[in-house]
């Protein structure tokens, strides 16, 4: 029997993304999804994460852990000290959303420009980033630019504008050693911004995959 791997969703926008991606580049894996929809609007209200999300991202897992889950991905990249918090108490992989997409770009060079969407996200992002640096001795800098009207468009069902937005603010920074995408929901836009710059691009989906696929195998 394959090993269940549990994606954790907190918006419906992450979950075709990452499907498809397990479906390009493992399509073995058995994927089992989990969604709570009221997370990332209930996150996008505070300035921080409250004892609250704790308690649910916990539950989630638990839950996971029920299915008789061999790994778990979360892919909503505003809750990582909570994901931290659960993930040290169990000892079956459980990722962050980009942790492998970093883990990668800091092998990339010094310059990395991170493309955002989802405003709420950023600050855990970047302080997930620059812990990373430190432990690898990295003197590597992450700047951020996040693209306004991008995730509403999205949330819309306007993929088309979203992507040209995403496109866009790419084109601005080509001069990075790479750029990152940040959420899993910016998969949409990879190949259209891959084609636009020519720094490497990397993908929170992909780069979480791959690393799975390494773990597990």
């Amino acid at each position: 029997m394959s090993q269940r791997i549990v994606l954790i969703h907190a918006t419906p926008l992450a979950v075709a993304p990452v499907n498809d991606t397990f479906a390009r580049q493992w399509p073995e894996a058995e994927i089992a999804n989990l969604l709570d929809d009221s997370l990332s609007g209930d996150r996008g209200k505070v300035t921080a994460l409250t004892p609250e999300f704790y308690q649910r991202i916990d539950a989630l897992v638990g839950y996971a852990i029920s299915m008789n889950a061999a790994a778990i991905l979360f892919t909503c990249s505003a809750l990582g000290e909570a994901i931290d918090a659960s993930a040290e108490r169990y000892a079956l992989p459980i990722l962050k959303p980009n942790e492998a997409m970093f883990e990668t770009a800091l092998e990339q060079g010094d310059n990395i420009i991170m493309l955002a969407t989802f405003a709420p996200a950023v600050a855990g992002m970047e302080a997930e980033f620059h812990q990373l640096a430190a432990a690898d001795g990295s003197k590597a800098r992450l700047t951020t630019q996040v693209v306004a009207g991008a995730r509403d468009a999205l949330s819309s069902g306007d993929v088309d504008l979203h992507n040209q937005l995403v496109v866009e603010a790419a084109r601005q920074n080509q001069h990075a050693d790479a750029i990152v995408l940040a959420h899993f929901s910016m998969e949409v836009a990879f190949e259209a911004v891959k084609a636009a710059v020519t720094c490497p691009v990397l993908s929170s989906a992909q780069s979480a995959v791959t690393k799975l696929k390494r773990l597990m195998n």
